[in-house]
């Protein structure tokens, strides 16, 4: 390979790595997003200085809801240990007045923004859903997860929980 080659490939992953780490902080997640009630805040306000689940979602993905209410039974546990817990439906406008109600007869406990551009999603590199981003206190993100099966709930807690210990046990994905 002619050196002249190299350069640019190296300069455009340099980038693309670059472009992929930015969402890796929750700082850089400071996009205004409307809650299902119309008011506006960005997982960047929501989540700081805390330790934060951000789970992304919609209102079609069964195990998104499944995830979804499995978290709503620990949320008091997760409160309690300062770990806050934000679902971001990421239906598209035509799915997205769904949200509300969906929301509303699940009696949700925790915040909910909706994000039907995907802005955010693409930020953090979401392909798929249900994914959940772990960010520690700093606004670091820590873990990922994609998908979701019954007891997982209970592993993104003890993850949360470790970072607030400072027993980080390590990337999950």
């Amino acid at each position: 390979m002619r050196i002249s080659n190299i350069i640019p490939t190296t300069l455009i992953a340099f980038f693309v790595v670059v472009a992929g780490s930015l969402a890796q902080n929750l700082s850089t997640l400071n996009t205004p997003l409307e809650t299902p009630d119309g008011t506006q805040t960005s997982l960047a306000e929501i989540g700081e200085g805390k330790v934060i689940i951000v789970s992304y979602g919609a209102t079609w993905c069964v195990p998104c809801k499944k995830e979804m209410q499995a978290v709503n039974n620990i949320y008091d546990s997760l409160q309690a240990h300062g770990i806050e817990y934000v679902a971001v439906f990421i239906d598209n406008t035509k799915t997205m007045s769904k949200v509300g109600p969906y929301v509303n007869a699940k009696k949700f406990k925790f915040p909910v923004l909706l994000d039907p551009s995907q802005e955010t999603f693409e930020a953090v590199n979401g392909t798929e859903v249900p994914y959940a981003l772990i960010y520690d206190q700093n606004g670091e993100l820590k873990f990922k997860h994609d998908g979701y099966f019954e007891g997982d709930e209970e592993h993104l807690m003890e993850e949360a929980v470790s970072l607030i210990e400072g027993t980080e046990t390590g990337d999950s994905e």
